[in-house]
C-alpha cells in the first residue's frame, strides 16, 4: 500500500528510533543506538539471511568499521575491519582483498600484459581488505543488534507512516508501531520516498548504466590465463576488473582465503545502456555470456563457472532524491540515490554516514554530547547528514562518469587509474592519521573531526589540486582530441605534491605499485614527513608513528 502521511497529535512513542532495513547501514547504526540506550525498533521487509550486493571493501570501507568500533565500544563492527577477524567472529565464507586489478579488453584482440594494472595497498596491522558474503555478514551484523536490545521485525513491510507533532506512527502487518524518529535504510524502492515524491526535483546522474550479475562456483584464477604483474599477490588474490568500451565486470572471489570454507564467487557486468542496450527476449545469463565472449580473455576467464545464484539484469540503476532527511526521519545513502558499483564506493557511504547519523541521533536524544540539541529532530538539525549524503553522490557520479569516458580506450584507462590511485591513496591516509592519533592520545574523540568537514577528507591537505585535476582530465576528456591519453598524462605530470620516487605519476609505463612492500612504503612515509609539500607535512603527516611501525 502506498504510504500515508498525515500531521497529527498526541500519540505515545515508546520507540525512540524506527530503522527500516536491515542490511548493514540499518543493523550497524542499530548497534549504536541500541548499545546507547536507545530504545531502537528495526523493521525488515524480508528475512534473513537475504542476498545483497556490495561485497567488495576498499581500504576506506576496512578503516570505517575499526573507527567506528572504538568510537562507539562496539566490537561487531570493528570484526569487518580484518579478515582474520571476520573468520574468527562473523563467517568463513569471506574472501582476503590483498589488491585491486583492472585488465582493459578490445573486442575479439586477446589481453597483454601491458593493459593489466595491480595497486597493492599498504599493510596495517589494524584492518585489512575483505570480500564480504554479504547474506550471513549482514545476518551477523542484525543479530549483534538485537543483543545489545535493539528489536526486531522481520516478515514486516511498511503499509503506512503518519508524522505527528510528537512522533511517528508505522503501520505494519504486525499493528502499529510508535517512534520519535524514521530511519529509512529501505533503499531504491522506498515507500517513504514515493509518498513524499522525494525522486521529484532530484539531481539527474549524467552516468548511464545497468547491471548483470549472478553468485557462481567454478571460477579460474585469473593467474592461470594471464600471468600476474611482478607485485608478489596473485590477481586471484583480490577484487578484478575487466574492462571495455561502455562498460566492466567485477569478478569477487570468496574462495581465495585459506581460512575461507566458500567455492563460491560473485561476478557481474556493468553497461552503459547507450552503448549496450537491453535486448528483448535475452534473459540475463544468455546475455552475460554473449557479452563475455566478444573478449577472448575475458571469455577464458569465465570458462566452467556454474550458477549457484541466478543471473539477474536490470535497468538503469542511477537515481537520487530531493532530500535525504525531513521532520523526524532521514535517509540512508542507498536510499537517498545510487550512481555505480565501480571502486566499491558504497559501503565506504554507508560507514560516513552511520558515523554522521549516530552522532546526531545520540545527540538528540541526550546520550552523547554533540551538535544537535537535545529534542531537535528537525530537518535542520540533520542538515549536516543531507549535505554529507549529497556530496557522496555527486562526487561518485562526476569519478564514474569520468571513468566511463576513460574506458574508451586502454590508453586513457591507463591514464586515469593513475589519477585514481593517487586520490585514494591520500584518502586513505587522511582516515589512518585519525587512527594513528588515536593510538597516541587513546581519545576517541579524535574520529569526531571527520564530523567537522563537509565529508570526510573535504578539509584534507590537498584535497582543492585534487579536484582541479579531475575537472581538468575530465575535460580532457570530453574535448575528445586524439592525443587524449598523453594530454592526461601530461597534466598529471604537473602536479609537484605526488611522490614520484615510489610510483612514477605521468609516466605511461607506470602500471603496477604494492605499497605493502616496507622498501615502497617506507619511503613514502619518509617523503611524507621530511621532504612533502609543506601543507602535506603539516596537515597530513602530522601523526606520531606507532612504535611497531617506526
Amino acid at each position: 500500500s502506498d504510504l500515508v502521511f498525515l500531521m497529527k497529535t498526541n500519540s505515545r512513542s515508546p520507540f525512540d528510533v524506527c530503522i527500516v532495513g536491515s542490511g548493514l547501514y540499518g543493523s550497524t547504526l542499530a548497534c549504536i543506538l541500541a548499545k546507547h540506550g536507545l530504545r531502537t525498533l528495526i523493521l525488515e521487509p524480508g528475512r534473513h539471511p537475504r542476498f545483497s550486493l556490495g561485497e567488495a571493501l576498499l581500504p576506506q570501507s576496512a578503516i570505517w568499521p575499526f573507527m567506528l568500533s572504538e568510537r562507539y565500544g562496539i566490537p561487531e563492527i570493528g570484526h569487518l575491519s580484518h579478515a582474520d577477524r571476520i573468520v574468527d567472529h562473523v563467517t568463513p565464507s569471506c574472501g582476503l582483498k590483498h589488491s585491486i586489478g583492472f585488465a582493459h579488453h578490445t573486442e575479439d584482440q586477446p589481453l597483454t600484459a601491458n593493459r593489466i594494472q595491480q595497486l597493492v595497498p599498504p599493510h596495517l596491522p589494524f584492518y585489512s581488505e575483505s570480500h564480504l558474503y554479504r547474506e550471513e555478514v549482514d545476518h551477523f551484523m542484525v543479530k549483534a543488534a538485537v543483543e545489545y536490545g535493539a528489536e526486531l521485525h522481520e516478515d514486516c513491510a511498511v503499509e503506512a507512516v503518519e508524522f505527528k507533532d510528537d512522533g511517528v506512527s508505522i503501520s505494519t502487518p504486525l499493528g502499529e508501531f510508535q517512534s520519535q524518529y524514521y530511519v529509512d535504510a529501505s533503499g531504491r524502492g522506498s515507500k517513504l520516498v514515493e509518498s513524499l515524491g522525494l525522486r521529484g526535483n532530484a539531481p539527474e546522474a549524467e552516468h548511464h548504466s545497468r547491471a548483470i550479475f549472478a553468485h557462481v562456483k567454478g571460477l579460474r584464477p585469473m593467474d592461470e590465463i594471464m600471468a600476474s604483474p611482478s607485485q608478489g599477490r596473485r590477481l586471484h588474490d583480490g577484487t578484478f576488473h575487466h574492462m571495455f568500451e561502455g562498460g566492466w565486470m567485477w569478478v569477487i572471489p570468496f574462495d581465495n582465503f585459506d581460512r575461507s570454507t566458500s567455492k563460491l564467487a560473485s561476478v557481474g557486468l556493468m553497461l552503459d545502456p547507450r552503448i549496450h542496450p537491453e535486448r528483448d527476449g535475452v534473459d540475463a545469463e544468455t546475455e552475460f555470456h554473449e557479452i563475455v565472449a566478444r573478449f577472448p580473455d575475458m571469455a577464458k576467464h569465465m570458462e566452467g563457472i556454474q550458477t549457484v545464484r541466478p543471473f539477474v539484469g536490470t535497468g538503469r540503476l542511477q537515481y537520487a532524491a530531493s532530500t535525504s532527511v525531513g521532520d523526524r526521519f532521514l535517509l540512508s545513502p542507498s536510499t537517498y540515490g545510487f550512481v555505480d558499483a565501480l571502486y566499491s564506493n558504497g559501503l565506504v557511504h554507508t560507514f560516513e554516514s552511520v558515523h554522521f547519523a549516530a552522532h546526531h541521533l545520540l545527540s538528540a536524544f541526550g546520550a552523547m554530547e554533540g551538535d544537535v540539541a537535545r529534542g531537535d529532530l528537525s530537518q535542520e538539525a540533520f542538515a549536516a547528514v543531507d549535505g554529507l549524503h549529497r556530496r557522496q553522490w555527486a562526487g561518485a557520479d562526476q569519478m564514474i562518469t569520468g571513468a566511463y569516458q576513460a574506458m574508451g580506450s586502454s590508453d586513457t584507462w591507463h591514464a586515469w587509474t593513475q589519477y585514481w590511485l593517487a586520490q585514494v591513496l591520500f584518502g586513505d591516509l587522511w582516515l589512518q592519521r585519525a587512527c594513528f592519533k588515536f593510538f597516541a592520545s587513546g581519545n576517541v574523540a579524535e574520529f569526531d573531526a571527520f564530523l567537522k568537514e563537509e565529508r570526510p577528507g573535504a578539509d584534507a591537505p590537498l584535497s582543492v589540486e585534487k579536484q582541479a585535476l579531475l575537472d581538468d582530465l575530465c575535460a580532457l576528456m570530453k574535448a575528445g582530441s586524439a592525443d587524449v591519453a598523453n594530454q592526461m598524462f601530461a597534466r598529471i605530470r604537473q602536479e609537484s605534491w605526488l611522490p614520484r620516487h615510489v610510483f612514477d605519476w605521468g609516466n605511461p609505463q607506470a602500471h603496477n605499485v604494492d605499497f605493502s612492500r616496507p622498501e615502497v612504503v617506507g619511503p613514502l612515509l619518509e617523503w611524507g614527513f621530511t621532504a612533502s609539500p609543506e601543507a602535506l607535512r603539516q596537515g597530513l603527516f602530522d601523526f606520531p608513528m606507532p612504535p611497531a611501525m617506526a
